[in-house]
């Protein structure tokens, strides 16, 4: 039932957070911008996710993780709704950066109440299960976004997931305590530092943030310029767009089905290697300009691949510092989004300079080589644990 529940939050965070990127292009052409500037509606919400980390993991450590997810959600679902009635595109990347704040809080925050729960090979099932429910809202949200968008506009889709949020808002709110056998603590500087220095106590912390800002920048500066990348190419639109991101998420959903099998025939590491390869399979077919239908099914490879990588890194997060998990968790996040927020940017100043075909094979061989070495680095000094 606690994992129902997480899941539940996890899903209504993805919708929140991916929702926007499908709809990049028609929001500009609505506030006359160009879809450069649009973009930055994604680094608005990576942004704060990433820079209020090293407060909010300490908060969730020493507050409460519960109450630190509840308020998070709720902030999360104000911003949406408010957003669907922005008169302007900087009030509308305003709203962005405050539900970026409350999405800071809740993903890691669930992440971390499920590092405190499981234990064992259970946790990585647990958290595949965490991520596949994300991976849903985002297949969810990309699909409908490219679909309710073109036919009612992009406002409609923000109310819907507004509305999500609000549900897992209430139920979060009404189900989830923090335990009785908790001891409250104030919150100081001093104690978000200990925790911070047992996080970075660990040398395979580099390794792990390193991993997930790569992430970020080389699949997640990407998303924003999908639709824009198939008109160009004359292939697609708003549309395939959310399909294309949305396969994303049936790739991740798909790699969570048969984890326990890949962990018997991988092992952790090797997952890391071969999902830095196939991930880089969906950058690689738009680098080439292939038809939309193509694209759409290297996404769902780069989804698998995604998600072997990621995951394996998730699980060694959590295990960095067990008596400070939420605050190794939030630096986990800070790192994957910087790379969110300073992705767009990038492939922006790529696009510019170097056109489609070698800003998208930049990010192809940037996701396939983090995945090899990292892989191989970790193969040499072992697991983490759990």
């Amino acid at each position: 039932m606690i994992l129902a529940i997480f899941a539940l939050c996890s899903f209504a965070a993805s919708v929140s957070s991916r929702a926007v990127d499908p709809m990049t292009a028609l929001i500009a052409q609505d506030f006359a911008v160009p879809v450069a500037t649009a973009a930055l509606l994604s680094s608005a919400y990576a942004l704060p996710f990433a820079l209020f980390q090293p407060v909010l993991g300490p908060i969730g450590d020493i507050w409460g993780k519960s109450r630190l997810l509840r308020a998070s959600l709720w902030i999360v679902a104000i911003s949406m709704l408010a957003g669907a009635f922005a008169p302007t595109l900087w009030v509308l990347i305003v709203l962005r950066f405050v539900g970026g704040l409350g999405g800071g809080g809740t993903v890691p925050s669930g992440m971390a109440l499920i590092g405190d729960r499981f234990a064992g090979p259970a946790r990585q099932i647990a958290i595949s299960r965490f991520v596949a429910a994300g991976m849903m809202g985002q297949i969810f949200s990309a699909s409908i976004a490219g679909v309710l968008a073109e036919a009612y506009g992009w406002r409609a889709t923000m109310l819907l997931a507004g509305g999500i949020a609000v549900v897992a808002a209430i139920i979060a709110s009404v189900m989830l305590r923090e335990p009785p056998e908790r001891v409250e603590r104030r919150f100081s500087v001093a104690e978000a530092v200990r925790g911070y220095k047992l996080v970075f106590a660990n040398p395979k912390a580099y390794l792990c943030f390193g991993t997930v800002m790569a992430e970020g920048i080389a699949l997640w500066g990407v998303t924003p310029f999908v639709a824009d990348l198939l008109m160009r190419a004359g292939t697609g639109a708003t549309r395939e767009a959310g399909f294309a991101i949305g396969a994303i998420g049936v790739g991740g959903l798909a790699c969570t089905f048969v984890l326990p099998l890949l962990l018997r025939s991988f092992g952790r590491t090797m997952m890391m290697a071969t999902g830095g390869v196939l991930g880089a399979v969906g950058l690689g077919a738009l680098s080439l300009g292939l038809a939309a239908p193509a694209v759409i099914g290297a996404f769902a490879v780069t989804g698998f691949g995604y998600m072997m990588l990621h995951n394996s890194i998730q699980n060694e997060s959590v295990e960095l510092a067990p008596s400070a998990r939420s605050s190794a968790y939030s630096m986990h996040a800070f790192f994957f989004f910087t790379g969110q927020s300073l992705g767009p940017i990038i492939v922006g100043l790529l696009l510019a300079s170097f056109g489609a075909a070698t800003a998208m094979a930049v990010c192809a061989a940037l996701f396939a080589v983090t995945g090899i070495v990292v892989g191989l680095l970790f193969a040499r000094l072992g697991p983490t644990g759990g």
